[in-house]
């Protein structure tokens, strides 16, 4: 199988050496476009004005001076690789994307642009970036890719994340809500000039919402929670009723 690498940790990140090493091992031919420094948090921004630098650092392996779907679009969008590929894996993230994460990340962009492509497309992240724990979460990827390609649907993304506790079970997962309390700081007060500066936060977590349990409960059991997401987000069908 052809499969096109990227992530939001960047190009020389544990996670995604691993999984291209684990697949590659596999048979599997492997192509890398993510970013040449950390995008974590950079949501689907992307890049309009400007210009993007593509580097290959290894056969068909090539870093980007932009965002993770910069990575995707410019690469996909060039042709810059001989072959379409026939799955995108955006990972394996160092630390969870659950719950609301799936905005913010930088990792789930990257799925998310490819699925807007019409390409399967799977984000995979890990509690930690431990070695031992993102060799087992490359090897569930590996054992299972056939099967979670084979049941997304046209332009939506699967979100796999596995807990430090895995038992190498997984379950179907809905996502739960997590409101972010981040406490910030003034660090300078020059006036009318301040300097800000996050520091920490707490969550607040809530049901999924629907008839699957929410992901971060999912992970809590030792299990690897696997949504598939829409890329476009959804209508509140309560609401929408309120306008008719």
């Amino acid at each position: 199988m052809r499969i096109l690498l990227s992530n939001d940790d960047g190009y020389k990140a544990e996670g995604l050496c691993v999984l291209d090493r684990v697949l590659a091992q596999a048979g599997h031919s492997i192509a890398a476009a993510a970013p040449e420094t950390e995008q974590s948090g950079k949501s689907h921004g992307f890049s309009i004005t400007g210009r993007i630098r593509a580097s290959e650092y290894a056969p068909e392996h090539y870093f980007f001076s932009g965002t993770p779907a910069d990575c995707i679009i410019y690469s996909h969008r060039c042709s810059l690789f001989a072959e379409m590929p026939d799955a995108v894996i955006s990972g394996i993230n160092h630390g969870y994307n659950l719950s609301c994460d799936v905005i913010y990340s930088g990792t789930c962009a990257a799925a998310r642009q490819a699925a807007m492509y019409g390409m399967k497309a799977i984000a995979v992240s890990a509690e930690h970036g431990g070695a031992d724990l993102l060799g087992m979460a490359a090897e569930f990827v590996r054992d299972n890719l056939q099967y979670f390609l084979s049941v997304i649907p046209r332009h939506s993304f699967m979100n796999i994340n596995i807990p430090s506790s895995f038992s190498g079970g997984w379950e179907p997962s809905g996502i739960g809500f997590t409101a972010y309390l981040d406490n910030i700081v003034v660090e300078k007060d020059w006036g009318r000039e301040k300097i800000l500066r996050m520091d920490g936060c707490d969550t607040i977590r809530e049901a999924s919402g629907s008839r699957y349990p929410a992901d971060s409960e999912v992970c809590r059991r030792g299990l690897a929670s696997v949504s598939i997401i829409s890329c476009l987000p959804s209508i509140d069908e309560d609401g929408m009723e309120r306008l008719i």
